[in-house]
């Protein structure tokens, strides 16, 4: 194989420790290796460096293990090599005895001949932005698994609350389960003073439902679980702050994201937070509809081409994605609309809603490259183009 880099760096990263392998040499000949191990402090990280500058290397390539890549990361790139970032999946060496050192040499020879490409860095602002989604996304789930535990103590307890009310977690229900909480006497004037006037059941009604055997125990967790999810509700919010403050140098293509059918202020938030302002390390916007995993992948054997699924991806691009797809062909007057089911008839409902959500990002590329806005266009003015805002 060709020799692309003269003088590179392979590093195994873990929590404690660093193992560098460098090669050093011309593509003529045998290169000279040389290893060495680093503690994962940052004087340590500096020493690293320090010793790589010494020797002139080019180029740094490490696998992205956990959250352990990240500190060496922001410290080496500062001093100018080019660092690289690969997915260790895709560097897997070959089965057999497996050693630190040995794979800081396997992952130096890959750099050296170039056979692996870079994954997708942001900027740092990017990254704080995406770190904040992220962290939203997690409380929000930890959110709904606590409301899940509070129906399911009810549910046992034979308490049919959800039946009457549509949204316990609301005020009239908060009310209401303070009463069981409280274990205060239930009846019709208590729960009406609970109700407010837009609901339909009657308070008599209320107050069967909430004839159950709810313990002294289901008592005390539906307190504890209760404020719990209060707490989750306050850092959600806080979030949501801290939020709207990173986005605010990047509005202009916040407000303008929001302008193609389906895609809402939540939707665009994530958008930005994993794709950023640049779209430029992706060469086309086939490339980043692959590394988002709404791109199918191609599977050919013995010259029969088959059919295969969508990669893995940016899992949470594409969750993002098809949500918007989902609110897109929805819309009426939408060519989006009518673009998901003219596919739906030959391909059906899932595969159709993919390719829209593969169409949406495609816009999302084009508007984030040329600056634009999404522009919708009558229905004897659309065109079949694959590249533009206009593609729908």
């Amino acid at each position: 194989m060709e020799v692309i880099v003269e003088k590179c760096c392979g590093i195994d990263v873990h929590q404690k420790q660093i193992t560098l392998t460098t090669l050093i040499g011309r593509a003529d000949q045998k290169p000279q290796k040389h290893s060495r191990r680093y503690g994962t402090t940052s004087p340590e990280l500096r020493q690293c460096a320090a010793w790589l500058l010494a020797q002139d290397i080019e180029v740094v390539l490490m696998e992205s293990t956990g959250q352990y890549w990240r500190p060496v990361w922001q410290i080496l790139e500062p001093y100018g090599f080019k660092m690289i970032l690969c997915n260790p999946r895709i560097i897997k060496n070959i089965p057999g005895k497996k050693t630190d050192q040995k794979d800081s040499e396997w992952i130096a020879e890959l750099a050296r001949l170039g056979l692996v490409a870079a994954s997708f860095i942001p900027p740092r602002p990017i990254q704080e932005l995406r770190e904040s989604t992220r962290a939203r996304k997690s409380f929000t789930q930890a959110a709904t698994q606590v409301k899940n535990q509070i129906h399911n103590i009810l549910q046992r307890s034979n308490i049919k609350l959800t039946t009457y009310v549509t949204d316990i977690f609301g005020t009239s229900g908060q009310r209401l389960l303070a009463l069981l909480i409280r274990d205060q006497p239930i009846t019709p004037k208590s729960v009406a003073a609970c109700m407010h006037d837009r609901m339909k059941a009657q308070p008599e009604q209320l107050v069967a439902a909430l004839d159950g055997c709810l313990s002294a125990s289901d008592r005390r967790l539906l307190e504890i679980q209760l404020a719990h999810l209060a707490d989750l509700k306050r850092t959600i919010r806080e979030l949501e702050l801290l939020i709207e403050e990173q986005l605010q140098p990047l509005e202009d293509l916040y407000l303008r994201l929001q302008t193609i059918p389906g895609v809402s202020q939540h939707i665009a938030k994530i958008i930005i937070a994993e794709i950023g302002t640049d779209v430029t390390p992706f060469p086309s916007a086939r490339h980043l509809a692959s590394w988002a995993g709404v791109s199918p992948g191609n599977y050919e054997s013995a010259g029969i081409s088959k059919g295969s699924h969508v990669t893995h991806g940016n899992v949470h691009l594409k969750s993002a994605l098809v949500t918007a797809a989902l609110a897109a062909k929805k819309q009426a007057h939408s060519g989006l609309k009518d673009f998901f089911y003219r596919l739906n008839r030959r391909m059906g409902a899932q595969k159709a809603l993919v390719a829209l959500a593969h169409k949406i990002l495609k816009i999302i590329y084009a508007m984030i490259e040329r600056g634009t806005c999404y522009q919708e266009y009558q229905k004897d003015q659309r065109v079949q183009s694959l590249t533009g805002p206009t593609d729908v």
